[in-house]
């Protein structure tokens, strides 16, 4: 019967692993995608407009208050995308011209008159924008003010003369106070380099803009010394190379970027800010550019060195890894900002093809969300919507500022590239990707390992794994719950010919419980996963929740996933949540893509998610290579659990089937090794 019924359902299953139309766009059709996603995102936009009660003329999107996203940060990102519009699109009608001029200049009045520079207050009694004395209030105003600022100069013309006023004392204002201020550096958990770099529009636009103020040149300065203390290392203090006439280390104030040009926010290594620390730079170039003036040496300072390193966790669609975890929305941001300059400007082929997948996947969640662009599974309605509108912006002015972009890798080129292993050992993890594969393993921050299949022919349906905590590792459920807290007492890492090999040992449920763990990544497919767990104090184990993978399973997704086991097939569908499963056997695959082989463990286990995560925003399924939810009392040195999995990406059903039957835990003179084959050869990995 069970088999019955997933015949019945393939059909379904077929239509939801292509859901994207993905291919290789040219130079007209990425203007004309630009296009359609900044049409789509102000008509969308229309829904969140409020006219001000008091004067017609004056009126905002979002929520209008001083401080957070929804406010002025909105405002200005719906200007410039109204802005981008009225430059370049020479398709609106003479009535969309006018309602989109009528709007942003609106929002423009909004925004001057409730500056602290001006006389009006916004929604919530309180002006925005920066004073001498630093506090929350105005925080992002730099970045606020360069948005708003770059979306007035793309239709100054059609602004009038008072507006044009009020709009210079706002940004006079604003880079006064960043000249007399020194860029904040910070280096471990909390990187500054993303709060300078967004200071940077707005000083570049404000000398380009009004060259004749009398603190144009000052503003300049500022400029390049908050670009110079965006991507810094240590290094840097060092540097007596000049850039633009100054030697670096008179420049730069302290490190914002480890030697090897990572760096972490939010207390982890986090991609996210790797990225728009970068395309705060690439916009410089870009104003400068428009400008019609030489782009300063210091807007490009380690930006190549930071791009070589971010190639290592970008994935073959153009999104992210999220090594040590992911704490902002999954799908939100698409780097299009930074790939558009670099595929425009900098003739990337790797950031061509990342742009063109990024911008036909966000157009495709756009039309699945009837024009909003706050992804599928997003909370942030129209702060993120703006914040899309913004990238999409700055994606399509970067081909009308510097012209075409180059010609994109092929997707073969793409997923094989960047090949082998990066040990980044200041932020303390390791990845390998092969032409199948992304791995990783961390042992700071969060501890946690990750795989995502990145094989190629998957570009209608590419997202299929997401960061969850205590990937790969697992956790315990005892009784009392008590403290949960994990520490690492040692590990190490080391290459070897076909991958990496990691090995650790935890304390883990706050001490009662000791996990030495190891994880082999090997050639092109495979992943062993191995730890061994040890009672340190008497405990009585509720749950032991082994070795989980998270599978995305929802509207990006497809809404669907196929489990195949040796019994048959189970389809979960995100429309309709169901219990935990239990895996019969000794091997499961999920959708062809991955195979998992249980060689030590409690037996394996699918659990769905009953809705979207808050944080990341997905719904995530767990895949637990061991699992366990029957009560087990152990005495202080009796071993709790003891687990051997093995992964195989891009493997069918069949595949992991057959693979299973050829694992074997053999005796050997040293102890004990896992022995299988991955294609013609064989392998054998050392066990505990």
């Amino acid at each position: 019967m069970r088999f019955f019924l997933v015949l019945l359902l393939l059909p379904f299953c077929s239509l939801a692993k292509d859901i994207y139309q993905i291919h290789p766009l040219s130079e007209r059709e990425v203007l004309k995608t630009y296009t359609l996603v900044l049409r789509d995102a102000c008509r969308h936009a229309d829904q969140d407009w409020k006219s001000s009660a008091s004067d017609p003329a004056v009126g905002y999107w979002g929520d209008g208050v001083s401080s957070g996203n929804q406010g002025i940060r909105t405002i200005a990102n719906m200007v410039l995308a109204s802005g981008t519009l009225l430059k370049y699109d020479d398709g609106l009608s003479e009535g969309e011209r006018r309602e989109l001029l009528a709007k942003a200049t609106a929002a423009l009045r909004y925004a001057t008159a409730t500056h602290v520079t001006g006389t009006q207050k916004c929604t919530n009694g309180k002006q925005w924008g920066a004073t001498e004395k630093f506090g929350s209030e105005s925080w992002q105003s730099g970045m606020w003010t360069g948005t708003l600022l770059f979306g007035a100069w793309l239709m100054w013309d059609k602004l009038e003369p008072g507006l044009q006023e009020g709009i210079q004392r706002v940004v006079a204002s604003e880079d006064d106070i960043l000249a007399k201020r020194t860029p904040p550096t910070g280096l471990w958990l909390d990187t500054k380099a993303e709060e300078n770099g967004w200071e940077v529009p707005c000083l570049v636009l404000g000398e380009l803009m009004f060259p004749s103020h009398p603190h144009a040149a000052a503003w300049h300065e500022t400029a390049q010394k908050y670009m110079m203390n965006t991507l810094c290392t240590a290094a840097d203090l060092e540097d007596t190379s000049l850039v633009d006439g100054r030697a670096v280390n008179q420049w730069v104030q302290g490190a914002n970027l480890q030697p090897d040009f990572t760096l972490e926010n939010h207390n982890k290594f986090h991609p996210a800010y790797v990225g728009c620390s970068s395309y705060f730079l690439t916009q410089a170039a870009m104003y400068y550019t428009y400008a019609g003036r030489p782009i300063p040496q210091a807007a490009a300072h380690h930006l190549m060195d930071t791009w070589r390193m971010f190639q290592t966790v970008l994935l073959p669609w153009g999104e992210a890894a999220y090594p040590q975890g992911m704490d902002w929305e999954l799908h939100a941001l698409p780097y299009l900002n930074l790939f558009a300059t670099l595929a425009t400007h900098g003739k990337d082929p790797l950031a061509a093809h990342f742009e063109q997948r990024s911008l036909q996947y966000l157009r495709a969640w756009q039309v699945m969300k009837q024009g909003d662009l706050a992804v599928p599974g997003s909370k942030l309605g129209i702060t993120r919507h703006s914040v899309n509108a913004e990238q999409a912006a700055y994606g399509f002015i970067a081909h009308k500022v510097f012209r075409p972009a180059t010609k994109e890798l092929s997707d073969r080129a793409a997923t094989t590239c960047d090949q082998g292993v990066w040990e980044y050992r200041y932020v303390d993890f390791v990845v390998h990707r092969t032409g199948k594969k992304f791995v990783t393993f961390s042992w700071k921050n969060q501890i946690m390992g990750q795989l995502i299949p990145i094989g190629e022919g998957h570009e209608g349906n590419p997202e299929f794994t997401v960061p969850i905590l205590n990937g790969l590792v697992g956790s315990f459920e005892l009784a009392p719950a008590g403290d949960a807290k994990m520490t690492v007492q040692e590990h190490s890492w080391k290459k070897t010919l076909d991958g990496f090999e990691t090995t650790g040992t935890l304390l883990i449920n706050g001490g009662r419980l000791k996990q030495t763990v190891k994880v082999t990544s090997i050639g092109e497919q495979a992943v062993v996963y191995q730890d061994q767990v040890t009672a340190v104090k008497d405990v009585t184990v509720k749950k032991a929740l082994g070795v989980p993978v998270g599978i995305e399973n929802d509207q990006i997704s497809g809404g669907m996933r196929v489990v195949s086991d040796q019994d048959g097939q189970i389809i979960f569908d995100a429309q309709k949540p169901r219990q935990l499963a239990a895996i019969p056997g000794a091997w499961v695959n999920v959708d062809g893509r991955l195979g998992v082989v249980m060689m030590a463990g409690e037996g394996m286990a699918y659990a769905q998610a009953s809705g979207y995560s808050p944080g990341i925003s997905v719904c995530a399924d767990s895949l637990y290579g061991s699992y366990s939810d029957q009560p087990k009392k152990f005495k202080a040195g009796e071993e709790a659990a003891h687990r051997v999995v093995i992964f195989f990406v891009e493997a069918t059903a069949k595949e992991t089937s057959a693979l299973a039957k050829l694992c074997r835990i053999e005796e050997k003179s040293g102890g004990k090794v896992l022995r299988f084959k991955q294609g013609k050869k064989v392998v054998e990995v050392p066990l505990f």
